[in-house]
């Protein structure tokens, strides 16, 4: 039987926060062989599909008073870019991810906003952070694949910290949380830059492990047994 070859042409912006600064060899695996990392958060998806319907169809005030006046009309949808360039030369990489919520202001131009749920500190430490997430939705959303691109003047980070729990004479039980909105202006610039090191990556040959990764090393702990039980 033939085995058939893995095939991958779009890069996911979550990759680029988390995965892709974890372990390169990690990183390298998933888009040339298709292997991922295991991962365990049970509550992530939940949480922010918790969030999303909260402030669906809600005005741009619910997320900061600040923000132009417009509406939350989008939200989970996949958005799907064109072939990103490198010095001018088309290369067969895409961005392709799920957003989760789009704001449409009355001026015209929308603002690409990414539910986050912790337990740590909402301030600039995680706008440096997500921002290889958030610029990469924003070049999609201006550089469609199909249909019209939008103009993204900035994104945000909408954020909801659990501080404690609460229960009512029902017996009921419920997590307190506060929020914050960080807004997060517009550095397309530190896309363009990170995604050449990215594709430069995916397109060379196989890294070295990472001096740091769990996985990597639990690999290496599990061969080195077997091998030592031959």
């Amino acid at each position: 039987m033939t085995k058939k070859s893995f095939t991958r042409d779009y890069i996911s912006p979550s990759d680029l926060t988390f995965l892709y600064g974890e372990c390169k060899k990690c990183f390298w695996l998933k888009y040339n062989r298709g292997i991922s990392t295991p991962g365990f958060m049970p509550l992530v998806g939940p949480m922010s599909a918790i969030q999303e319907d909260f402030y669906r169809n809600q005005q741009s005030a619910a997320l900061d008073n600040d923000l132009p006046k417009g509406s939350i009309s989008k939200w989970g949808e996949t958005v799907e870019s064109k072939p990103i360039q490198i010095n001018g030369v088309e290369t067969k990489w895409r961005i392709k991810g799920k957003y989760d919520l789009v704001v449409e202001y009355e001026n015209g131009t929308v603002g690409l906003v990414d539910c986050k749920v912790t337990t740590s500190e909402m301030d600039d430490a995680k706008v440096t952070h997500y921002l290889p997430q958030l610029e990469a939705y924003c070049f999609a959303l201006e550089n469609p694949l199909h249909g019209m691109p939008y103009t993204v003047p900035h994104s945000g980070l909408m954020m909801w910290r659990i501080n404690g729990a609460t229960a009512n004479e029902d017996e009921n039980y419920y997590f307190t949380t506060e929020s914050a909105f960080l807004m997060v202006p517009r550095r397309p610039e530190v896309f363009q830059k990170l995604i050449e090191k990215v594709i430069s990556l995916i397109d060379g040959p196989e890294p070295e492990s990472g001096n740091q990764c769990k996985n990597c090393s639990y690999v290496a702990k599990r061969m080195s047994a077997m091998e030592g039980s031959n």
